[in-house]
């Protein structure tokens, strides 16, 4: 690509490398689940040490006020599994500077939750601004390398991600192959396919109005949260779904929608038909026309799937975001299944994304090698595709 250097570039003996990595996990009844980001970055973490460097691991996990913002140590745990090697798990009421200045060639400490710090999140600030606060200057000063090695946080103006400017700063493996993969989507004379689903899709709403404005894709297909929103904002009545998107506040961003579909009419395809539940397993077909209903909406209809996997095997290049529903009971999961099966053993080129997205293909019986690239990041992932410039990736350019 040219505008970033890898860390395999530079010497690593006796250098000591931060390393934002992505551990981010799910946790489940107290437990971190473990995914395909501890795996990769555990991967770097090892070669690392194994080229002699001392490696300080970075990473976030939660936000506050959640229940998944917890203390890094059951990762470090993880990591040390993966590696096979000690890593010393440094929380930042003690020494952590001291322990740095105290490593040997190979040597692997792990700092507490980035997120734990109040300068992490101050979005704000500038790079230089964050260079100076504390503890970002006194990591400068012991490292001599940064390493952005994940797109998943790349997004963040936060002083972990932004902050080393004063220290050579490189992209990581995991990173790399990211940005390698992204790489075939610069060619807009490619038909691209973008499809998207899941039950956050507030955040991505002006990233879809910016990648059909700029032509990074020719066509939307939307299921999920996001289709019924569009769907909604054309005036269509669930009935018991409408009190639920009313709850949830999704009426402030209706506005944006109608623009997008006004808009992009032609280039934007909905569901013509649901999945419905009426409490129980048993599935039932429902037609926009049969609208409004008190069964809850679980999934994309059959028709609409047919119509989805159309277009799939038209496009020469896919991405992928979200799945199309609650793909985690059997009798609704029949939208993401066969749309992934179709992108799975297709011919197109295969971009993915989100955590939701890789859960979903483990439990649908797929793996991550059946696609061309099983991307580690979500709404980064979408807001690189738009075209935006990314915080964490423009310190590399420096």
């Amino acid at each position: 690509m040219g505008w970033y250097k890898t860390i395999f570039e530079a010497p690593l003996r006796g250098k000591t490398v931060l390393l934002r990595t992505d551990l981010n996990s799910n946790i489940v009844e107290g437990r971190v689940v473990v995914s395909s980001r501890l795996r990769e970055h555990a991967k770097t973490i090892y070669s690392l040490s194994e080229e002699g460097a001392k490696v300080v691991v970075m990473s976030h996990q939660g936000r506050k006020g959640d229940p998944d913002f917890i203390s890094l140590r059951r990762h470090a745990d993880f990591i040390k599994k993966f590696v096979d090697k000690n890593v010393n798990f440094v929380t930042w009421k003690e020494d952590f500077i001291g322990t740095i200045k105290k490593m040997d060639d190979g040597d692997i400490t792990m700092l507490e939750n980035t997120r734990f710090l109040d300068i992490e999140t101050q979005e704000k600030l500038t790079s230089a601004e964050f260079s100076k606060a504390t503890p970002i200057k006194e990591l400068s000063e012991v490292g001599d390398y940064f390493v952005q090695n994940a797109l998943s946080v790349a997004h963040r103006n936060h002083a972990t991600v932004t902050g080393f400017v004063k220290l050579k700063c490189f992209a990581g493996p995991v990173l790399e192959r990211e940005l390698v993969a992204l790489e075939k989507l610069d060619n807009k004379n490619e038909p691209k396919l973008l499809i998207l689903g899941g039950a956050k899709p507030e955040d991505s709403i002006s990233v879809l109005g910016s990648m059909l404005e700029k032509g990074y894709c020719n066509e939307v297909c939307l299921g999920g949260l996001f289709g019924e929103m569009f769907l909604h904002a054309k005036g269509t009545k669930f009935g018991k779904k409408d009190k639920f998107l009313q709850e949830k506040g999704y009426a402030k961003v209706e506005g944006e929608i109608k623009k997008i579909l006004s808009k992009y009419k032609d280039k934007i395809i909905l569901p013509v038909d649901l999945g419905a539940s009426n409490g129980g397993e048993h599935r039932q077909e429902i037609h926009l026309k049969e609208l409004p209903t008190e069964m809850d909406i679980m999934d994309i209809g059959r028709e609409t799937t047919e119509i989805f996997k159309k277009k799939i095997r038209s496009a020469k290049i896919v991405v992928y975001n979200g799945p199309m529903g609650v793909y985690e009971n059997p009798s609704f999961s029949i939208g993401t299944k066969k749309i992934l099966e179709t992108i799975a053993f297709g011919r197109t080129f295969s971009i993915l994304g989100g955590g939701d997205t890789e859960r979903a293909i483990f439990a649908l019986g797929l793996l991550p090698q059946d696609f061309s690239h099983l991307s580690l990041a979500g709404k980064a992932l979408l807001e690189y595709l738009a075209g935006e410039k990314l915080p964490g990736l423009e310190i590399l350019r420096q």
